[in-house]
């Protein structure tokens, strides 16, 4: 989705909302590639904890007994959570890169810095992702669904900060310096 896209569906808004929504832009479009890299890192993990659970004697009809099951299976939240992490990473770089931030710069140079950066972030989020899953579910035992949504939202804060303040930050024009 593009930002003419949601400049569009911004105009149709009372005119003091849309100029509210627009001042916002960037946030909006950061959130909506956000929640669709998170909705990426669900599937996979839970895709992969699901297909190495053993579910016999298990009513696959029920969610609820899916989720049970999965509690048991070959594949740790913590391995899960590594797997889903590189997945939405790949996603989040590009739509970052050209969606977000609209970072213009595709020579291998400054294109292999940027991803290193962002993967640099994205490295830390995960470990606080990690530490926060074992912690709260494989040592507490606590509902693994409710807290990789939890998690989901302090990553989602995390990633914005690291991107727009050290990964894609704008670079200053020579017409910039010589305002200040």
């Amino acid at each position: 989705m593009t930002r003419n896209m949601f400049r569009k569906i911004f105009s149709i808004f009372p005119k003091p909302l849309c100029e509210l929504l627009m001042k916002l832009e960037n946030l909006i479009v950061y959130v909506f590639y956000g929640v669709l890299a998170t909705l990426i890192n669900y599937v996979a993990h839970f895709g992969l904890r699901i297909a190495f659970t053993d579910f016999r004697g298990v009513d696959t009809s029920s969610f609820t007994a899916v989720m049970i099951a999965s509690e048991n299976s070959a594949v740790s939240s913590a391995a899960a959570a590594t797997f889903a992490w590189v997945v939405a990473l790949i996603f989040a770089f590009f739509t970052n890169k050209f969606f977000v931030f609209e970072s213009k710069d595709t020579d291998r140079k400054t294109f292999a810095k940027e991803f290193i950066s962002f993967a640099g972030g994205r490295l830390f989020s995960y470990g606080c992702e990690v530490a926060i899953m074992f912690i709260f579910v494989d040592v507490m035992r606590l509902n693994e669904l409710v807290i990789k949504l939890i998690c989901g939202v302090i990553v989602m804060i995390l990633n914005y900060i690291f991107s727009k303040l050290l990964v894609f930050r704008k670079k200053k024009s020579a017409d910039d310096t010589a305002k200040e």
